[in-house]
């Protein structure tokens, strides 16, 4: 059964990052030493593989979409600020995207050192998404109706770790077409 793109926009989160972005430009942040975050847990600094895959994910939304993203060196007047945290202490959880006044903490745990894994590559593009305005498809991301093929928002692995075509119309819907 094909997933509808409506199955998988948040729009509520959309319209934040729409508010939080500064005339269409979304300027993002990836840490890159050891710190404390506001919530007291220790994230670690981002390794210049996983900061590939990052900008590697920007840069293909760019190209979709019409948002314009763009790195900056210090976190001020940032609307996505990336995290890598050793150990979340909770087991299943992988990553989360929490809305703050004014941007998005995206953090995933860290399981392959300084390495990306396969599952950090599905974790962070999945992360991104929510920070985009993509939801869990039909808020249930364990239904069995779907994988990461269909959707980059379910739980359920399939080979792919990047945004499906499903997720780029659904991207396009919410940002435009480049």
């Amino acid at each position: 059964m094909a997933l509808p793109v409506e199955a998988i926009i948040d729009r509520r989160w959309a319209r934040s990052l729409r508010r939080f972005a500064d005339g269409g430009k979304v300027r993002y942040w990836i840490n890159g030493r050891p710190r404390r975050l506001d919530d007291g847990t220790r994230a670690e600094a981002i390794s210049r593989q996983e900061a590939n895959v990052i900008r590697a994910t920007f840069a293909e939304v760019d190209r979709l979409t019409g948002l314009r993203l763009v790195e900056k060196r210090n976190r001020s007047n940032t609307q996505i600020d990336l995290f890598r945290i050793g150990d979340y202490g909770e087991e299943g959880l992988l990553g989360q995207t929490t809305k703050r006044k004014g941007w998005f903490e995206i953090s995933w745990e860290n399981r392959g050192g300084d390495r990306v894994t396969t599952s950090e590559r599905w974790t962070i593009t999945h992360e991104i998404g929510h920070a985009l305005g993509l939801a869990h498809p039909y808020g249930r991301p364990n239904s069995r109706r779907w994988d990461h093929s269909d959707t980059i928002m379910s739980y359920n692995r399939s080979s792919n770790t990047s945004f499906s075509p499903t997720d780029v119309a659904a991207l396009q819907e919410l940002w435009g077409m480049a």
